[in-house]
């Protein structure tokens, strides 16, 4: 995966700043950073929740884009911060949330 010049901006906020990294395949990276210094808009947009101002990401040598967005997302795991469960469901049901909206096979 490849960041190059990411920037995004919410008003007149600068969140991201002409980021740029390389993750390597296979590696475990980690992001320690302060709180407010962009450690979650960044995983928003690796993962298209948010779309970012300037920059390029690439994941597996494909540009992010709409068109691919749900091919790319099949291959990224991401977990909120915080929650993240509806109460109101069951352990089962909170599990099963993603497979059914995404029309996974039941497999």
């Amino acid at each position: 995966m490849s960041l190059k010049n990411i920037s995004k901006s919410f008003n007149s906020s600068l969140a991201l700043k002409e980021f740029s990294f390389n993750f390597t395949k296979g590696k475990t990276t980690v992001l320690i950073g302060p709180s407010g210094c962009g450690k979650s808009t960044l995983l928003r947009l690796i993962v298209g929740l948010m779309k970012q101002d300037s920059g390029t990401i690439t994941i597996d040598n494909e540009l992010l884009s709409n068109s691919n967005l749900s091919s790319i997302r099949e291959r990224i795991g991401y977990v909120i911060q915080d929650g993240g469960l509806f109460p109101h469901l069951t352990a089962r049901e909170n599990l099963s949330l993603m497979p059914i909206y995404t029309g996974w096979n039941n497999d």
